[in-house]
Protein backbone atom coordinates (compact mmCIF):
# COMPACT_ATOMS: atom_id res chain seq x y z
CA UNK A 1 0.00 0.00 0.00
CA UNK A 2 1.41 3.40 -1.01
CA UNK A 3 1.82 6.02 1.72
CA UNK A 4 -0.36 9.12 1.33
CA UNK A 5 0.07 12.69 2.50
CA UNK A 6 -1.58 13.12 5.90
CA UNK A 7 -2.24 16.74 6.90
CA UNK A 8 -2.93 15.79 10.53
CA UNK A 9 0.41 14.01 10.77
CA UNK A 10 2.07 17.09 9.26
CA UNK A 11 0.45 19.34 11.90
CA UNK A 12 1.66 17.10 14.75
CA UNK A 13 5.14 16.98 13.26
CA UNK A 14 5.10 20.77 12.92
CA UNK A 15 4.44 21.16 16.66
CA UNK A 16 7.42 18.94 17.44
CA UNK A 17 9.59 20.87 14.96
CA UNK A 18 8.61 24.23 16.46
CA UNK A 19 9.55 23.10 19.98
CA UNK A 20 12.81 21.54 18.82
CA UNK A 21 13.93 24.51 16.70
CA UNK A 22 13.03 27.10 19.35
CA UNK A 23 14.89 25.11 22.02
CA UNK A 24 18.01 24.31 20.00
CA UNK A 25 18.51 27.53 17.98
CA UNK A 26 18.06 31.27 17.93
CA UNK A 27 16.25 31.96 14.67
CA UNK A 28 16.46 35.44 13.15
CA UNK A 29 13.90 36.02 10.41
CA UNK A 30 13.90 38.94 7.98
CA UNK A 31 11.40 39.64 5.22
CA UNK A 32 8.69 37.23 6.33
CA UNK A 33 6.22 40.02 5.56
CA UNK A 34 7.11 39.46 1.87
CA UNK A 35 4.94 36.35 1.98
CA UNK A 36 1.45 37.16 0.77
CA UNK A 37 -1.84 35.43 1.51
CA UNK A 38 -1.54 33.11 -1.46
CA UNK A 39 0.29 29.93 -2.24
CA UNK A 40 3.89 30.19 -3.32
CA UNK A 41 7.01 28.43 -4.52
CA UNK A 42 9.85 28.85 -2.05
CA UNK A 43 13.41 28.48 -3.35
CA UNK A 44 16.66 28.90 -1.46
CA UNK A 45 20.06 27.53 -0.53
CA UNK A 46 20.45 24.19 1.24
CA UNK A 47 22.92 23.79 4.11
CA UNK A 48 21.32 21.02 6.14
CA UNK A 49 18.19 18.86 6.24
CA UNK A 50 17.13 21.17 9.10
CA UNK A 51 16.63 23.97 6.55
CA UNK A 52 13.23 22.45 5.91
CA UNK A 53 12.54 22.40 9.66
CA UNK A 54 13.26 26.14 9.83
CA UNK A 55 10.64 26.71 7.14
CA UNK A 56 8.09 24.35 8.70
CA UNK A 57 8.47 26.16 12.03
CA UNK A 58 7.89 29.59 10.45
CA UNK A 59 4.81 28.97 8.30
CA UNK A 60 1.31 28.29 9.50
CA UNK A 61 0.38 26.66 6.19
CA UNK A 62 1.85 23.29 5.22
CA UNK A 63 4.76 23.22 2.80
CA UNK A 64 5.29 20.39 0.31
CA UNK A 65 9.01 19.74 -0.16
CA UNK A 66 10.71 18.32 -3.24
CA UNK A 67 13.33 15.94 -1.82
CA UNK A 68 16.16 13.80 -3.16
CA UNK A 69 14.82 10.33 -3.96
CA UNK A 70 17.61 8.81 -1.85
CA UNK A 71 15.50 9.73 1.21
CA UNK A 72 12.99 7.15 -0.04
CA UNK A 73 15.46 4.26 -0.24
CA UNK A 74 14.15 2.52 2.90
CA UNK A 75 10.48 1.70 3.36
CA UNK A 76 10.07 3.44 6.74
CA UNK A 77 11.81 6.58 5.52
CA UNK A 78 9.62 6.65 2.43
CA UNK A 79 6.53 6.14 4.58
CA UNK A 80 7.59 9.00 6.87
CA UNK A 81 8.48 11.47 4.11
CA UNK A 82 5.44 10.70 1.94
CA UNK A 83 3.11 11.03 4.92
CA UNK A 84 4.61 14.49 5.52
CA UNK A 85 3.72 15.39 1.94
CA UNK A 86 7.15 15.40 0.33
CA UNK A 87 7.67 14.16 -3.21
CA UNK A 88 10.87 12.72 -4.70
CA UNK A 89 13.14 13.91 -7.47
CA UNK A 90 16.12 12.24 -9.09
CA UNK A 91 18.67 15.09 -8.94
CA UNK A 92 20.92 13.40 -11.50
CA UNK A 93 18.55 13.70 -14.43
CA UNK A 94 15.66 15.74 -15.76
CA UNK A 95 12.85 14.26 -13.67
CA UNK A 96 9.64 15.21 -15.47
CA UNK A 97 7.45 13.39 -12.95
CA UNK A 98 8.81 15.54 -10.09
CA UNK A 99 8.42 18.70 -12.17
CA UNK A 100 4.80 17.82 -13.03
CA UNK A 101 4.09 17.03 -9.38
CA UNK A 102 5.44 20.46 -8.31
CA UNK A 103 3.40 22.26 -10.98
CA UNK A 104 0.21 20.37 -10.08
CA UNK A 105 0.62 21.03 -6.36
CA UNK A 106 1.11 24.75 -6.99
CA UNK A 107 -1.94 24.85 -9.26
CA UNK A 108 -3.91 23.13 -6.48
CA UNK A 109 -2.94 26.02 -4.14
CA UNK A 110 -0.35 24.04 -2.18
CA UNK A 111 2.88 25.68 -1.01
CA UNK A 112 5.98 24.06 -2.46
CA UNK A 113 9.66 24.38 -1.51
CA UNK A 114 12.56 23.46 -3.76
CA UNK A 115 16.25 23.66 -2.90
CA UNK A 116 17.84 24.30 -6.33
CA UNK A 117 21.32 23.30 -5.14
CA UNK A 118 20.03 19.75 -5.00
CA UNK A 119 22.05 18.72 -1.96
CA UNK A 120 23.27 20.02 1.36
CA UNK A 121 26.71 21.56 1.84
CA UNK A 122 28.82 23.62 4.22
CA UNK A 123 28.09 27.36 4.27
CA UNK A 124 31.22 28.29 2.27
CA UNK A 125 30.96 25.46 -0.29
CA UNK A 126 28.39 26.83 -2.69
CA UNK A 127 26.72 24.34 -5.01
CA UNK A 128 25.61 25.64 -8.40
CA UNK A 129 21.86 25.82 -8.83
CA UNK A 130 20.20 23.22 -11.00
CA UNK A 131 18.15 24.83 -13.72
CA UNK A 132 14.39 24.78 -14.02
CA UNK A 133 12.91 26.17 -10.80
CA UNK A 134 11.80 29.46 -12.44
CA UNK A 135 10.27 27.40 -15.28
CA UNK A 136 8.14 25.52 -12.72
CA UNK A 137 6.93 28.86 -11.36
CA UNK A 138 6.09 30.18 -14.83
CA UNK A 139 4.25 26.99 -15.86
CA UNK A 140 2.20 27.04 -12.66
CA UNK A 141 1.60 30.83 -12.91
CA UNK A 142 3.06 31.38 -9.43
CA UNK A 143 5.70 33.68 -8.03
CA UNK A 144 8.88 32.49 -6.36
CA UNK A 145 9.67 33.67 -2.84
CA UNK A 146 13.46 33.39 -2.62
CA UNK A 147 15.26 32.88 0.67
CA UNK A 148 18.80 32.60 1.95
CA UNK A 149 19.83 30.74 5.10
CA UNK A 150 23.01 31.31 7.08
CA UNK A 151 23.70 28.72 9.80
CA UNK A 152 26.16 26.23 11.24
CA UNK A 153 23.40 24.20 12.92
CA UNK A 154 25.58 23.67 15.96
CA UNK A 155 23.37 23.32 19.07
CA UNK A 156 22.32 26.67 20.57
CA UNK A 157 23.74 28.58 17.60
CA UNK A 158 22.06 31.28 15.54
CA UNK A 159 20.19 30.72 12.28
CA UNK A 160 19.44 33.66 10.01
CA UNK A 161 16.90 33.35 7.22
CA UNK A 162 16.21 36.23 4.85
CA UNK A 163 13.17 36.19 2.54
CA UNK A 164 13.11 38.30 -0.60
CA UNK A 165 10.25 39.89 -2.47
CA UNK A 166 8.13 37.49 -4.57
CA UNK A 167 9.42 37.29 -8.15
CA UNK A 168 7.25 36.87 -11.25
CA UNK A 169 9.59 35.02 -13.61
CA UNK A 170 7.28 35.37 -16.60
CA UNK A 171 8.52 38.98 -16.77
CA UNK A 172 12.21 37.96 -16.88
CA UNK A 173 13.81 36.73 -20.14
CA UNK A 174 13.91 32.93 -20.25
CA UNK A 175 17.71 32.71 -20.64
CA UNK A 176 18.25 34.87 -17.52
CA UNK A 177 15.81 33.23 -15.10
CA UNK A 178 18.04 30.56 -13.52
CA UNK A 179 21.03 32.85 -12.97
CA UNK A 180 18.71 35.59 -11.66
CA UNK A 181 17.28 33.25 -9.00
CA UNK A 182 20.74 32.07 -7.94
CA UNK A 183 22.03 35.66 -7.67
CA UNK A 184 19.04 36.71 -5.56
CA UNK A 185 19.41 33.74 -3.20
CA UNK A 186 23.17 34.34 -2.81
CA UNK A 187 22.54 37.99 -1.91
CA UNK A 188 19.92 36.93 0.66
CA UNK A 189 22.39 34.45 2.20
CA UNK A 190 24.87 37.26 2.80
CA UNK A 191 22.38 39.88 3.97
CA UNK A 192 22.64 40.88 7.64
Amino acid sequence: MEAKYDIEFYKKFKKFVERFMNTMYRINVNGLDNIRDTNYLLAGNHLNILDSWVLVSLFDEPIRFMVDQKLYRYYLWELFFRTLGTFPINPNEIDLKAVKTAINLLKESENVCIFPEGKTHRQADYQPFKSGVPAIAVMSKKEIVPFGIRASYKPLSEITINFGEPINYSKIPKNERDSHLENIVRSLEKKN
